[in-house]
């Protein structure tokens, strides 16, 4: 457990981090949502195991070493991801900018 606490406070770091290098608001919230969903959305390791990973790990996975599973498994929850973090940091990003 404190792993993953760890683990979820560095990707959150991490995506701070990342939307420094922009100056536009817009861009800011983009990438951080982007960086933030790769990093911290998890799903299953694989479509028969009830483990869980970060998707970035699957990914780096499937496409390398792993059978093929499907990539849109792990889509899916990215894109949910995505959209629900970007919805809110541009709306935080609306609010501070007014």
């Amino acid at each position: 457990m404190i792993f993953w606490i760890l683990y979820l406070i560095s990707s959150l770091g991490l995506s701070i981090l990342i939307s420094f290098f922009f100056k536009n608001g817009f861009l800011k919230a983009l990438f951080f949502s982007f960086t933030l969903a790769l990093f911290s959305t998890v799903w299953f390791t694989s479509p028969e195991k009830s483990t869980l990973a970060p998707i970035f790990s699957i990914f780096l996975l499937e496409s390398t070493i792993s059978e093929n599973n499907g990539f849109e498994r792990i889509f899916r929850p990215f894109i949910l991801s995505f959209i629900v973090f970007f919805l809110i940091s541009f709306l935080i990003w609306r609010k501070t900018r007014n």
